[in-house]
């Protein structure tokens, strides 16, 4: 009787490994990439551009990494801008992938060939290297190389890093809308952490509620049809009247 137990248990065993063999496993999901490569499409600002790949129906939006370039609507904007546009736009790059950040931009070093872009634009002074707490950023030696020679934004004193101009003033609200360099910043104001917006799939301005709401749907979403004319201002016959 012990004998037939134990054969009967053997069986029962073989046949649940059996089944536990056979049974199909879960296909992992595919890795994140860690570089990407494209055609720059389109320049928002001074450290943002549009990345358009094979891979990708609508391009994907790159924050570049370790640079920290004037706001729109700040002193030195849209120099920076014009300086990335003169690097970066309708060129061949590749991204090395960082990370993302809260708005899921990819934040990346952009190289064209061997040429560091964000290296380049510290280097002529259209942008500071990025603080994070007491770490002073990877082109600190570039900042100073650019100060010292009194390059771009470092040209007159005074300058004001754009951390501490959101600090104060939050994010521009009419991004490409950048005043003169004499200009005391008297534009309307938003922080975009606090207005809670995200890629909603609105596109068009009709669907918009007001000229803050385009501007931050035209500067981080690439599916967005509100500036025809890509001058950075959106729908302005409905909302971004001048």
């Amino acid at each position: 009787m012990k004998r037939i137990l134990v054969v009967l248990m053997a069986l029962m065993l073989g046949v649940v490994g059996a089944h536990a063999a056979t049974k199909p496993k879960k296909d992992k999901p595919p890795p994140e990439p860690t570089e990407l490569t494209g055609q720059v499409s389109r320049i928002v600002d001074g450290d943002t551009l549009w990345l358009k790949t094979a891979a990708d129906a609508e391009p994907v939006v790159i924050r570049i990494e370790g640079i920290d370039a004037p706001e729109s609507c700040q002193a030195g904007g849209a120099d920076a801008t014009q300086a990335l546009t003169r690097l970066a736009l309708h060129r061949n790059v590749s991204v090395r992938i960082v990370a993302r950040d809260d708005f899921a931009r990819v934040v990346g070093k952009v190289f064209d060939g061997t040429v560091d872009v964000g290296d380049r634009m510290v280097r002529d002074g259209h942008a500071w290297s990025a603080r994070f707490k007491y770490d002073r950023g990877p082109y600190v030696a570039e900042e100073r190389m650019a100060t010292a020679l009194k390059r771009g934004l470092h040209a007159e004193a005074g300058a004001v890093m754009p951390r501490d101009f959101r600090q104060r003033n939050g994010e521009c609200a009419h991004a490409g809308a950048a005043p003169k360099k004499s200009a005391a910043v008297p534009v309307a104001i938003v922080t975009a952490e606090a207005s809670g917006r995200r890629c909603d799939g609105r596109t068009f301005c009709s669907q918009m509620t007001s000229c803050d709401e385009a501007t931050w749907f035209v500067k981080n979403c690439p599916a967005a049809k509100m500036d025809g004319n890509n001058d950075g201002v959106p729908c302005e016959k409905q909302w971004c009247k001048r």
